[in-house]
């Protein structure tokens, strides 16, 4: 006698409330967040530099006599510029895809959330390029142990030694922002120099949980940023190959939160405002459909667009490790 069975009584249909994507976390990404981010009306301009060192000289002022006159002295002023470049990527989508979607998929929102990762990724990468990396800032080094030697490394030293040069250097600027690749924070979170700092004390074998804040404290900073995202560099059809983009430097700046008259800071994001439909990602997606592209049998584009220049402002306002982990 014929007997039913599971599988013959119910075709297999995709999940209506459940899709797999692998979006990075918004945590993932700092470029935004070290320097400022200065909203611009103009895709390009100038701004104002004051003489630093004029700001410290010694010697002119002098105790007045009756009728006596002030000795005087001048100021000077340069000039830098930006130009903020507009960065974009895009997607096609033909009518008979579109037309055939399942219900639990919404290729246009997935291929807007798509393009709009991959270029957080590209910012993030230029983020290393144009900062995190050598032969940028006022001063920089590697230790002479690196950190990840447990017996012999000292990363709180060696900070304390590179605020004290910056400060020298920029005339009494201390940092206030320390940046690591995700692989400094993992052996910084182990390393015994740090654990000995922790109330109470903790060792290797007997772990204390270690924020972000920890370490700022740690450290003499207010803000402790790690660049934890990944990017893949192979080719499309290629195994992909997943790499940190923030490697293993440290970097410690100056800056406030945000940018303003007569204030220090060691880089800043020049952001163009004038593209429509800016999001607070500073990300702007488009989507539109026209004869040209469905005579290519594409029933509508989406693009995604961003416009900024990232630029060194002070560069002795920061301070370079260059790889400080094995």
């Amino acid at each position: 006698m014929p007997l039913l069975t599971p599988n013959s009584v119910h075709i297999d249909q995709p999940l209506t409330n459940l899709t797999i994507a692998y979006v990075q976390d918004q945590t993932n990404f700092i470029a935004d967040k070290v320097f400022p981010v200065i909203g611009v009306d103009k895709q390009s301009d100038k701004y104002y530099i004051y003489d630093r060192d004029n700001m410290n000289r010694t010697g002119d002022v002098k105790a007045l006599a009756p009728r006596t006159e002030v000795n005087r002295i001048g100021m000077s002023l340069s000039t830098d510029s930006f130009y903020a470049d507009v960065y974009g990527l895009g997607m096609d989508f033909d009518q008979q895809t579109l037309a055939n979607e399942d219900a639990a998929l919404d290729i246009r929102a997935a291929g807007a959330q798509t393009l709009t990762n991959r270029l957080l990724i590209h910012r993030e990468e230029q983020f290393a390029s144009n900062f995190f990396a050598a032969s940028i800032w006022g001063s920089e080094s590697t230790p002479s142990n690196l950190w990840s030697d447990y017996t012999n490394g000292t990363p709180i030293a060696d900070v304390t030694t590179a605020r004290r040069t910056m400060q020298l250097k920029s005339g009494g600027f201390k940092p206030n922002t320390m940046v690591v690749g995700k692989e400094v924070r993992d052996v910084l979170i182990n390393h015994p120099d740090i654990l000995a700092r922790l109330n109470g004390g903790a060792t290797v074998s007997n772990t204390a949980l270690i924020t972000n804040a920890k370490l700022a404290e740690i450290f003499e900073v207010e803000n402790f940023y790690v660049m934890e995202a990944v990017k893949n560099t192979s080719v499309e059809g290629v195994a992909e190959s997943n790499a940190f983009i923030g490697g293993k430097h440290a970097l410690l700046v100056h800056g406030p939160a945000q940018g303003g008259l007569m204030t220090p800071m060691a880089g800043a994001t020049f952001a163009w405002n004038n593209l429509a439909g800016v999001n607070n990602l500073g990300v702007t997606v488009e989507s539109f459909s026209d004869d040209a592209l469905k005579r290519q049998q594409v029933a509508e584009h989406i693009q995604v667009k961003m416009s900024y220049d990232m630029k060194v402002t002070g560069a002795d306002l920061g301070y370079f490790f260059d790889t400080v982990v094995a």
